[in-house]
């Protein structure tokens, strides 16, 4: 009987053991199969989230290359031929401004001249007044026919 006990005892652990291990491997494979299933679903879910992403990105793509172009049309239809418009202005002041700077030292020199002569006529216009008022004998015109 002892046999048959200890049959019987090892029986057990030998069925306790598969049974773990049984219970081991179920373990795994209900994983792996979740992981499958869930991994599917996931896909299921995001793929269309991936293609409106992919078009969306396309027409990120499409309206920046059309902005790029408004933006060389507005250079080129509208910016540049002001810029020139007023480049040519600017240059035709300034070609005048030289030319007038010219001029102004002229003047300028003109005007100096004037104060000297000015200044000259007054003081000699001065001493006749004076040789006027204290009765000199030399008289100077300085306009004939005075």
């Amino acid at each position: 009987m002892v046999d048959k006990e200890m049959l019987a005892a090892i029986s057990d652990l030998l069925d306790q053991k598969l049974e773990e291990k049984l219970e081991e491997k179920l373990e795994e494979k209900l994983e792996e199969k979740l992981e499958e299933k869930l991994e599917k679903k996931f896909e299921e879910k995001l793929n269309p989230i991936y293609v409106r992403l992919d078009r969306l990105e396309k027409k990120t793509e499409e309206l920046s290359d059309e902005l790029r172009y408004v933006k060389v049309v507005q250079l080129e239809n509208n910016i540049i031929p002001r810029l020139n418009t007023i480049e040519a202005c600017f240059m035709d002041a300034a070609d005048r401004w030289i030319k007038r700077s010219d001029q102004i030292d002229t003047m300028q020199t003109d005007v100096d001249n004037l104060k000297i002569t000015v200044e000259k006529h007054s003081g000699l216009l001065q001493k006749k007044t004076r040789r006027r008022r204290s009765g000199g004998k030399k008289e100077f015109l300085l306009f004939p026919g005075e």
